[in-house]
């Protein structure tokens, strides 16, 4: 069954830059604050979908003079746009732009069929359907030509629903003084083709319920919905069902009373479309009046629910059906919510995608253990969208806050994903874990380990003695200590707290974001550092100032040497020790009785610069070679 692959989003709602969200196919179970853009995707799909059934194709979304324009405030002067394509072989792009919804053939591919959509369902869509004051009649149409008949294909016509109605009510067409009768019969159409959505509705709704939602103590319900021929209801219904163009019944004030009155002139009426609930206790049928004011919120959100889940093709979906389903339960206890869940994941599953979004952390967790316990983990892409205000690629400096999704997988976070998730103290601990991971990295064994004055043994030192080293390895390497002067309060403060943890700790995302600062230019100095693999013999050339050429040759133990890059220029580490066996002076051999040895190259260097009265230089790259090849020369082909 093909299904959407990737959705992108660029300067849409909460969206000021590209996003991409990779789905290949799968479902989609999403966690997100409020705030964090969760809805924005869901509403991304539902502006998309409905696009082409309106007039301007969907371009007032993305027209800045228009009222209606849902464009990303924080990048107002983006192309801001919306596109997703489908899996499977269907490779096209659906797109939403400025300049509307089109859709573009990839590779010579067809687009899937032109009934494509899907099934949204959000809480205000739950919410509406029972908005009503215990004197009012429930008339749902409101709510099934919002967010149900554009996503009804009447297949006679090849429209949606909502498509009719709106050629109709656009305006209304006359042939001289009278009604033309091509106008009425599209109304008479429009009332047929709502009465067998209906009917639909009818013959699955109450099986829906009993069987997936009830709750295990509650009566079994019996619901219908009526949208009558207004010459078939009974006299005593007030309600005029079917939509028509003629006086009609119009509620009016008249002495602080509301009365009931024929309009003046012929008119197009709000159609009506009404719903029966009926409890069957014992064999017998109890109708009831007002389910508004009788049935609680979770039992009312079930009987909309199960409405709208009756138009779901469960027999034979056609290609890329979904469902969108955002925050649709939050008015249910987790029992009500799990019936719902096993609806989704043992009827709908396997005939439509499903895309998920919530805001309740114990709902995503319990949704996935469900996923996880069928052995679907597979089919499904899980994750979070937390709403990040940190560009770590440019020194961790505040950006505009945009949405990243992180999804969940059995492996560590990174440091970046913690923080944009704000559980700064598993940030923390990632923290400490980078630090000493870097310090290792960069330091020589001579920094990061001792001699045990009571075994022998040989040892790591402290985080804190590996700190306090910082000073020592900058002033060698001629790095700006003043960068990295704080890191040693910020470990006492903060890593050593998160090291030891508990609720009453207290964790700021001010001082993570510090830390973060100082380690990533201890990550930069690690990055841009070089090895370059010599032989175990090699030599300083140095000349006299009366023209003498003299080699000291001297040995390496290790056959790579470390090459920093700092202040523009690379630089010889100092913490490469050496061992000097001989020298080289105007062509002959001075042999040392025994080999001279120094903690640093550097050492070896200026020892024997001075000694022959020679002016020093700081940087080695232009006076050691390896086998007649010049130092810098081997590092600039290495870079």
């Amino acid at each position: 069954m093909p299904a959407i692959n990737k959705i992108h989003i660029e300067g849409f709602k909460a969206f000021p830059k590209e996003f991409e969200l990779e789905l290949g196919g799968k479902n989609l179970l999403l966690y997100g604050e409020n705030g964090s853009g969760k809805s924005s995707i869901y509403y991304a799909l539902h502006c998309l979908f409905q696009s082409p059934l309106k007039r301007d194709a969907g371009k007032k979304y993305f027209d800045i003079t228009n009222s209606q324009n849902l464009k990303n405030i924080n990048n107002i002067d983006v192309d801001s746009k919306i596109w997703l394509d489908f899996d499977g072989r269907h490779p096209f792009i659906y797109l939403l732009d400025k300049n509307g919804y089109n859709t573009t053939l990839l590779g010579g591919g067809h687009p899937l069929p032109a009934d494509i959509n899907g099934c949204f369902v959000n809480h205000q869509f739950i919410s509406h359907f029972f908005n009503f004051r215990n004197s009012q009649n429930i008339n749902l149409f409101p709510v099934f030509i919002k967010d149900i008949l554009p996503f009804c294909k009447d297949e006679p016509s090849g429209f949606h629903i909502e498509q009719i109605y709106d050629d109709i009510t656009d305006s209304i067409i006359k042939r001289g003084r009278h009604i033309d009768p091509q106008y009425l019969a599209n109304i008479e159409y429009f009332n047929k083709a709502v009465q067998r959505v209906v009917e639909n509705i009818n013959m699955y709704v109450s099986d829906i319920f009993n069987q997936h939602f009830k709750g295990d103590t509650d009566p079994e319900l019996q619901i219908r919905l009526r949208y009558d021929s207004n010459l078939d209801k009974p006299e005593s219904d007030s309600n005029e069902y079917w939509l028509k163009y003629d006086y009609i019944i119009e509620r009016v004030k008249e002495n602080d009373s509301v009365v009931e009155r024929k309009s003046s002139y012929k008119k197009l009426n709000t159609p009506f479309i009404g719903l029966e609930i009926s409890e069957i206790i014992e064999g017998r049928v109890r109708p009831i009046a007002k389910p508004q004011t009788f049935f609680n919120e979770a039992r009312l959100t079930a009987i909309a629910l199960s409405i709208r889940f009756s138009l779901l093709n469960l027999d034979k979906p056609a290609d890329g059906r979904f469902l969108a389903l955002d925050d649709m339960l939050i008015s249910l206890d987790m029992s009500n919510r799990m019936r719902v869940v096993d609806f989704l994941l043992d009827v709908v599953a396997n005939k439509y995608r499903i895309y998920l979004f919530t805001h309740d952390k114990l709902f995503y967790s319990t949704f996935k253990k469900r996923i996880n316990i069928n052995k679907d983990q597979g089919d499904w892409v899980m994750g979070g969208l937390y709403m990040h205000d940190i560009d770590e690629n440019d020194g961790f400096k505040p950006c505009i806050p945009h949405p990243l999704f992180i999804e969940d997988k059995e492996k560590p976070l990174e440091i970046w994903e913690y923080y944009a998730k704000h559980d700064y103290p598993a940030c923390g601990q990632k923290l400490r874990k980078w630090c000493e991971e870097l310090l290792d990295r960069l330091y020589p064994d001579s920094l990061k380990k001792r001699v045990n004055p009571t075994t022998g043994n040989t040892e790591e030192i402290t985080l804190n003695d590996k700190i306090i080293n910082l000073y020592g390895y900058c002033d060698k390497e001629s790095l700006d200590f003043s960068e990295f002067r704080d890191l040693k309060i910020y470990k006492d403060n903060i890593l050593n707290a998160v090291s030891h943890y508990d609720i009453e700790t207290p964790i700021y995302k001010e001082e993570i974001l510090k830390i973060m600062k100082v380690l990533r230019k201890l990550q930069t100095i690690f990055d841009d550092r070089k090895e370059i693999k010599l032989h175990h013999d090699i030599g300083i050339r140095l000349t006299t100032p009366d023209g003498v050429p003299i080699t000291v040759c001297i040995k390496i133990k290790t056959v790579k040497i470390p090459i920093l890059f700092i202040d523009g220029d690379y630089k010889v580490s100092y913490y490469v020790d050496c061992f000097v066996k001989k020298i080289i002076k105007d062509g002959l051999d001075i042999i040392l009785s025994t080999e001279e040895h120094f903690d640093s190259i550097y050492l070896a260097y200026n020892a024997y610069r001075e000694k022959y009265g020679i002016t020093g230089t700081d940087n080695l790259l232009d006076v050691i070679y390896d086998r007649d090849i010049v130092l810098r020369d081997k590092v600039l082909p290495a870079l």
